[in-house]
């Protein structure tokens, strides 16, 4: 059965969001967290203005600038630090396994905000899908507990916060304005790591340099103005967010084709169940 036109955008968004955890690696390196978190919406932000201003898009309405200051600290800008800060202390596998609730997160806020019903078989599947997660992850995995655990659920509720605040506006802006006027806002709540980057791009090899470049564009830019599509067309909002659960597999994936990770038993058991 082909993909849906909402489902197709959320493919293309999961397989750009599972390359960002193989080159973030290689852009760490470099560059520090809050430092990368801004350089990416800083990149991504150019872009899309550019985008608008090639299709001369006016600037958003005054009353809508509070619901989009909203979307982009939800979205990138708050999303970012806590998912650095989380990350600082907490085992990959961990980290993984605790974002990976967020399709979980957002199906319930959807239910509770939307009035949206998952029928008994939706349901089923959220925790099929997280099961399946759960193989990929912690099959020679150690699940550690510290603090890191409660920014990383923050992190969690902060992206399936936004992708709530994507459907609210939906109507009354495209894609594209949605996604760019966010990444504006988020590149300037995250101001004041600017001279912490600068000073490490002009320390940072090229390669690295390259490397946040494409952060800022395909991961970013793209994939969310693709993820804001798919919120935009799809019947409902767990018909798209099923997907995330794929970028963990994804992930696995692109690392073995680009660092040489070879994939173990478990990649091929989780991600079977994952799948069904």
């Amino acid at each position: 059965m082909p993909f849906s036109p909402a489902q197709g955008y959320a493919f293309l968004t999961v397989t750009l969001w599972s390359s960002a955890f193989v080159f973030t690696k290689v852009a760490l390196l470099a560059f520090t967290s809050p430092a990368l978190g801004f350089l990416r919406c800083l990149v991504a932000s150019v872009v899309l203005c550019g985008l608008l201003a090639v299709k001369r898009v006016p600037l958003p309405r005054l009353r809508d600038v509070p619901g989009l200051l909203l979307s982009g600290a939800l979205g990138f800008a708050i999303y970012l630090l806590v998912f650095n800060k989380g990350s600082e202390t907490l085992t990959s596998t961990t980290g993984c396994i605790i974002i990976a609730t967020a399709p979980l997160i957002t199906a319930l806020l959807a239910t509770a905000f939307f009035r949206e019903r998952l029928s008994p078989v939706g349901w089923c599947a959220l925790c099929l899908e997280f099961g399946g997660v759960l193989v990929l992850m912690l099959w020679n995995g150690v699940f550690s507990l510290n603090i890191g655990i409660v920014w990383m659920l923050a992190a969690s509720l902060s992206i399936s916060a936004y992708n709530l605040v994507q459907r609210l506006f939906a109507r009354r802006y495209t894609s594209l304005e949605l996604t760019a006027w966010s990444f504006v806002a988020a590149t300037v709540m995250l101001l004041p790591f600017a001279p912490e980057a600068a000073r490490e791009t002009a320390r940072a090899p090229l390669g690295q340099i390259a490397t946040v470049v494409f952060l800022g564009v395909f991961p970013s830019a793209v994939a969310y103005l693709a993820w804001a599509r798919a919120l935009a067309v799809a019947r409902s909002t767990s018909e798209v967010t099923h997907f995330m659960f794929l970028t963990p597999f994804l992930s696995l994936i692109l690392g073995y084709a680009v660092i040489s990770e070879v994939p173990g038993p478990e990649t091929f058991i989780g991600g079977a169940v994952i799948l069904l």
